[in-house]
């Protein structure tokens, strides 16, 4: 089976003498194929187009496929622990993002973030990060959508980068970057953004055009417009954090929201195979075919989806082996219910590091009753030696200390 190559790569091989004609061929062959996906956005790389080579294929189903046992063990995880992973992950997918474009950020001040946007009431604009935050909030409760205008792409941009660009790198035309802009590596220009904010607003109508493509796959087409805006480059700084959320909230609708929310983090692990991904579709000889920085994408999904299903394996062992210690010890104590199904959420929160205890309110809720009810069955696992008070005001309480010990031996 021969190996399907970059454009770029043919050509430098070819020695028949021939080599621009060849060239010249084999890119109109792989245009025009029936297996590949046009997008009629025309560059100075040329038309932008995936093909969809036997790799290819078998790569995004076995992306599809992984996707599948990461949803069967996120839904078959208890809300709260569900609900604790999410806000970690967005505090890593903020701190991630923010050292990939060199803004200093600490865990604590995307903790922070994170707190405050998920607050129903009051708003997280005070709080350094917290619009940023809030934008991945809005995505986990299914609150956002894929910008449909330029005004929703500034939108975005603005909450991203509030207080985070210098007053110089500010956008200075109506909506977008007015001049010209070089992106800048170690040895010189990596890239040069599109020119003219008129000719910006059309790149991104098109990018969110192809978007909305019904006849591309939807997978190959959100990192394809990933792809689009950080070629356009609209704005002078804060592109990168930008378009990767752009890009989470493209992936939302085909993919789980551990995958989405794992992404920027493994970007930022693999960040030199991610510029270089860039660096080879921008190749003028590889002629606007993204083939292979869609398929660098997308084994950064797969290297998120794989370390995704090992954590949850284990989290789902230590919730079975929790679950089994909960049985025993209520069925000793001979406790109601209610008593034990707030054990049980101790016990699992105690494993997976959520919260420093459980309050009044917290236990009133899960249990639906009132808080005197709720008192008196936290009342019983303090009675019992099972759980322990770690605050009084307010009330909260924890698994005790010979539970904790046996939980570590379990």
């Amino acid at each position: 089976m021969l190996e399907y190559k970059t454009l770029a790569r043919i050509f430098h091989a070819d020695q028949s003498g021939n080599d621009v004609g060849n060239h010249e061929a084999l890119a109109w062959q792989r245009l025009e194929a029936d297996s590949s996906f046009r997008t009629g956005i025309v560059t100075s790389l040329g038309e932008l187009f995936v093909a969809m080579p036997r790799f290819l294929s078998l790569r995004m189903e076995e992306l599809l496929c992984a996707e599948r046992q990461v949803a069967h063990l996120w839904e078959a995880m208890p809300v709260q622990v569900q609900e604790h992973y999410v806000v970690q992950a967005i505090s890593e997918e903020l701190l991630t993002s923010n050292q990939m474009e060199g803004v200093r950020s600490t865990r604590a001040e995307t903790d922070a973030a994170v707190r405050a946007a998920a607050k129903e009431s009051g708003s997280a604009r005070g709080v350094r990060f917290g619009e940023f935050a809030k934008l991945y909030i809005n995505l986990t409760h299914r609150k956002a959508a894929p910008p449909q205008s330029l005004e929703d792409i500034r939108r975005v941009y603005d909450a991203v980068v509030l207080g985070e660009v210098a007053e110089e790198d500010w956008p200075d035309g109506e909506l977008f970057r007015a001049h010209d802009v070089d992106v800048h590596g170690p040895h010189g220009v990596l890239h040069q953004g599109v020119s003219g904010e008129l000719r910006i607003g059309s790149m991104l109508t098109k990018m969110m055009d192809l978007l909305n493509d019904s006849q591309i796959p939807k997978l190959p087409a959100a990192i394809m417009g990933h792809f689009l805006f950080e070629y356009a480059h609209p704005f002078y700084d804060g592109n990168g954090r930008t378009g990767r959320y752009l890009l989470a909230l493209s992936l939302a609708d085909s993919l789980t929201l551990p995958t989405v929310l794992s992404l920027s983090r493994i970007i930022g692990e693999h960040k030199n195979a991610y510029y270089k991904a860039f660096v080879e579709a921008e190749d003028k000889l590889n002629c606007g075919e993204l083939t292979f920085f869609v398929a660098a994408v997308l084994d950064f999904i797969a290297q998120g989806q794989a370390e995704l299903i090992e954590l949850f394996e284990v989290q789902a062992g230590q919730q079975t082996k929790a679950q089994g210690l909960c049985r025993e010890l209520v069925q000793e104590a001979d406790l109601p219910k209610p008593a034990a199904s707030l054990l049980e959420t101790l016990m699992i929160e105690h494993l997976c590091g959520i919260r420093q205890g459980m309050t009044l309110d917290e236990a009133s809720e899960q249990l639906d009753l009132g808080k005197q009810s709720a008192r008196a069955y936290l009342g019983q696992l303090e009675g019992a030696g099972l759980a322990q008070y770690v605050g009084r005001r307010p009330l909260r309480l924890a698994v005790s200390e010979e539970i904790a010990g046996q939980l570590r031996r379990e």
